[in-house]
């Protein structure tokens, strides 16, 4: 499946060799090949197949960014500390202003 013209990638490079960025695109020409209707029953099987394998990869990237954050806050000392950014769980979007 070679259809670089189009955004996607060499079916020789698999998703594990993509970057966020690189597979995001990928995934937006896949959709949209889905999208238009017009492949044949057999390369959409291949298309969504690939569209499945993208999101897993961005996904896989976004948990490792997510991991890799740190929140800075100043410690009891006056220094900057680092610890893992936690992230608040809001109930309330809007931040208790109301819609």
């Amino acid at each position: 499946m070679e259809h670089e013209a189009d955004g996607l990638t060499a079916a020789v490079a698999g998703p594990e060799a993509l970057d966020y960025e690189a597979a995001l695109g990928e995934l937006d020409a896949v959709l949209a090949r889905l999208e238009d209707g017009k492949a044949p029953l057999e390369q959409a099987m291949e298309l969504y197949e690939r569209g499945v394998a993208l999101v897993k990869r961005c996904s896989a990237l976004l948990d490792g960014a997510e991991k890799r954050v740190m929140e800075l806050s100043l410690g009891p000392d006056g220094e900057v500390v680092e610890s893992p950014f936690e992230p608040a769980l809001d109930p309330d979007p809007a931040g208790g202003r109301g819609s």
